[in-house]
């Protein structure tokens, strides 16, 4: 049986989690904008495309970082579950800066260099459907509470769940080979599910989730 006490250690136990997300947070950003320092683009093109692929990852991890602290505000009841999966998901976040290192670094010479390519690309994405996944499972904690201060924020956070679940699906549609042998606008159709992957799911809740909610009303 758990005292008094016994619950504020496992209360004091947060904070704690949450100064290493934010150190771990820290430390892939830095970690990316590193990895482009010590690879100098060569052209003005290079420049553009490195500028670009990093402000996506950059948007990606500060978009589940800011996810992350929001869900910790709201959260009543910590559980074993949820502290495993935080510790999934900074693994996660610690493995990005190497994975969008290989991805984006200038391309070598060999005959295992598109293989690689192609096996690093499919591990990225499985990399950021594992972190949309993570946020779906604490959106999904939050809708199970039954002690929340406003009860809106059950609808809020089902919505939530909802679209971190689409992104998830679309990060994993996108390591099917196809959309790595394909391509439009000489840009491989796995990175246009990656740039759809965050937009899709939001347009999904303002449109069909926002009509029904607008009919109950």
């Amino acid at each position: 049986m758990d005292t008094e006490e016994g619950r504020r250690s496992k209360r004091d136990i947060i904070p704690h989690v949450e100064n290493l997300v934010d150190l771990v947070f820290g430390l892939a950003l830095s970690i990316g904008s590193l990895i482009l320092i010590t690879n100098p683009p060569q052209n003005s093109h290079d420049l553009l495309e490195d500028v670009i692929a990093f402000a996506y990852g950059f948007i990606i991890l500060v978009f589940i970082w800011e996810e992350f602290s929001q869900t910790m505000m709201v959260v009543k009841v910590e559980t074993k579950g949820m502290l495993r999966t935080t510790y999934i998901m900074l693994f996660l976040v610690a493995i990005e800066p190497y994975l969008f290192n290989l991805i984006t670094s200038p391309q070598q010479t060999g005959p295992n260099v598109e293989m690689i390519d192609s096996l690093a690309s499919m591990i990225y994405a499985l990399d950021l459907a594992g972190l949309m996944l993570a946020l779906a499972f604490f959106s999904d904690h939050i809708t199970k509470q039954n002690n929340l201060e406003h009860s809106s924020l059950r609808a809020i956070y089902r919505s939530k769940r909802d679209s971190f679940l689409l992104s998830a699906t679309i990060f994993l549609f996108s390591t099917l080979p196809f959309f790595w042998d394909s391509a439009l606008l000489d840009l491989k159709l796995r990175y246009w599910l990656w740039i759809l992957a965050p937009i899709l799911p939001r347009l999904y809740i303002l449109v069909v989730k926002g009509g029904s909610l607008k009919r109950k009303v």
